[in-house]
């Protein structure tokens, strides 16, 4: 056996495992990794701006492919500049492999530049945070790694790595990859129990998270809402599960809910829930956003540690959703049929919600209707587009609400979990034209986000990763300003813009198309722009000039967390 250089046999493992995209900036303490993908073929680095937004697109790389993609940076604060969205995958269990550089093993707690125990800074963040002392062992932690983050409830992995050890060389031993995860089949008594609930349901009702996207549980949710004649709801991180045009497909949870998901949920009489949590930024554990109490919820997660953990389940199943929903499929008594009148009606109601936000889009006055935008965006970019939704009341709960912009295809929305960190979806957007490099991809970000990851845009130019980001500009933190007018008796404290960057211009500069629109006839020609832009191979900032317009289930989900004085 020979050897080689560590850092090549790191990178070695990391194309057997298939990795082809590393996000990053080089320093000191990581050149011989960039050294060995310079080597390398089939392997590349994208140079980001700021390393918050290697881990943003790695974790958007995992929502679309289900894939671990890698985060490679320097020490200290290369390292914990990532944590927000290192800490975004964890909560959203989104596979991501993390190699940090630190310093040498020779001067570990001697004060040396940039040292700082980032293994255990991590540790609450990852699925595993661990520091390698050995040059020996840096393959085989590697390999664990990626079993780590991809099975069972998938999620970052942090490997602290001192700079010395990627200077030596090691055994050149075959690496043996991991390959895919187990998919755990449940306990048959609780699918039997589970299946029986169903069957006897009057009015069952789905709810889809992230769990089936996880698990590629596509086709068989599908069967099992038209078997039974469920509506499907779906968390932000599960929209595209069904198809936005399904007759079943009803809406989301929470403030991004709408009134037929609302009366849907309270009349369930058995609610499946599959790889989703009823979190509180979704639902703020509100009777109103809950299933009935007088409701069977059973609750499916690869994870047993999230059974019951936000809301009591009575009929809890441990297991791989797409097996589970299997096994389902198959204890159903075959006298288990769908109700054609229980469709027809959702069509009815799903008909009329659609007419009522046509109404909101035809709204010709200026600043212009936030659905305007959204719902002009829809008719304009292609039914494959890829769709990013950042937080916020206009981007997330107007932008990220059924049936405001419809999504057709799974893995096919980047959207924070419950960790809600601002602009992380505007930051992660250019990884969806590195996944599908012939799809066109847009995000709606509000101008409070997008200050934060502005620097994106020369990354996303120098790569020619052409994708669109609307900005909904109503000069302020909305949703935040919205609390201090309607809790803290308007009393408006540093949560408006009284000066902006010119995004356009700064588009422009960053090599990118940059627009300004303030006139709501406007919109679909900007939209159209942008898209010719993009397939031209230049990504594109539209910034609109947008009203403080509020969805009644807005309102309702703040004010019920937040009361308002008397």
């Amino acid at each position: 056996m020979g050897e080689i250089n560590a850092g090549q046999a790191i990178v070695n493992a990391l194309r057997a495992e298939g990795v082809s995209h590393v996000f990053g900036m080089p320093g000191g303490h990581v050149l011989p990794l960039y050294d060995a993908i310079h080597r390398t073929p089939g392997i590349s680095s994208f140079l980001v701006r700021h390393e918050h937004h290697a881990a943003a697109m790695a974790a958007a790389y995992a929502q679309l492919t289900g894939e671990p993609a890698v985060v490679l940076v320097t020490a200290g604060p290369g390292v914990t500049n990532t944590l927000t969205a290192v800490a975004e995958a964890y909560v959203g269990a989104l596979p991501m492999i993390v190699l940090g550089g630190r310093g040498a093993t020779a001067t570990a707690h001697r004060g040396a530049s940039q040292e700082v125990a980032t293994d255990q800074v991590f540790a609450p963040v990852t699925k595993w945070s661990v520091r390698v002392d050995r040059a020996d062992l840096l393959t085989d932690v590697l390999r664990q790694g990626f079993a780590r983050a991809r099975g069972g409830r998938p999620g970052p992995v942090l490997i602290d790595i001192p700079r010395d050890l990627l200077t030596l060389d090691v055994p050149d031993k075959p690496y043996l990859p991991v390959g895919p995860p187990a998919r755990p089949a449940a306990d048959q008594p609780a699918v039997d129990a589970a299946a029986a609930a169903l069957a006897a349901a009057r009015s069952p009702l789905l709810v889809a998270g992230g769990g089936v996207a996880s698990s590629g549980a596509f086709d068989e949710l599908r069967a099992l809402a038209e078997r039974l004649s469920a509506p499907v709801l779906t968390s932000l991180a599960g929209r595209g599960s069904l198809p936005d045009d399904h007759p079943l497909a009803a809406g989301g949870l929470g403030a991004h809910r709408n009134p037929v998901a609302k009366r849907l949920l309270a009349e369930a009489d058995v609610v499946l829930g599959l790889g989703t949590r009823f979190e509180e930024m979704e639902t703020n554990w509100q009777p109103t956003a809950l299933p009935s109490p007088d409701a069977t919820y059973i609750q499916v997660d690869i994870d047993p540690a999230e059974l019951g953990r936000a809301i009591p389940a009575h009929v809890p199943v441990n297991g791989d959703i797409k097996r589970v929903l299997e096994q389902l499929l198959t204890a159903l008594p075959e006298d288990t049929h769908a109700s054609p009148g229980r469709t027809e009606r959702l069509l009815q109601d799903i008909t009329a919600l659609d007419a009522a936000v046509d109404r909101m889009a035809l709204d010709d006055r200026a600043p212009i209707h936030p659905a305007r935008v959204i719902r002009t965006a829809r008719s304009v970019f292609p039914r494959d587009t890829v769709l990013g939704v950042d937080v916020g009341a206009l981007a997330q709960h107007i932008g990220g609400a059924f049936p405001f912009f419809r999504v057709y295809r799974p893995r096919s929305v980047i959207t924070p979990s419950s960790f809600y960190g601002m602009g992380f979806a505007a930051a992660a957007l250019p990884a969806a034209r590195l996944v599908h490099p012939r799809r066109p991809a847009l995000c709606f970000v509000g101008d409070g986000s997008f200050q934060m990851v502005m620097n994106i845009v020369p990354m996303a130019a120098q790569y020619g990763l052409a994708v669109t980001w609307c900005v909904l500009n109503d000069d302020a933190l909305g949703s935040i300003r919205d609390l201090q007018e309607h809790t803290y008796g308007n009393r408006i404290q540093d949560t408006e813009f009284p000066f902006q960057p010119d995004f356009a211009r700064l588009a422009e500069a960053c090599g990118a198309y940059g627009e300004r629109v303030d006139d709501p006839a406007a919109v679909p020609d900007a939209l159209k722009r942008a898209l010719a832009q993009n397939a031209a191979g230049r990504p594109a900032v539209l910034d609109f000039a947008v009203a403080r317009t509020r969805l009644a289930q807005t309102r309702e989900h703040y004010f019920t967390t937040y009361p308002q004085d008397d």
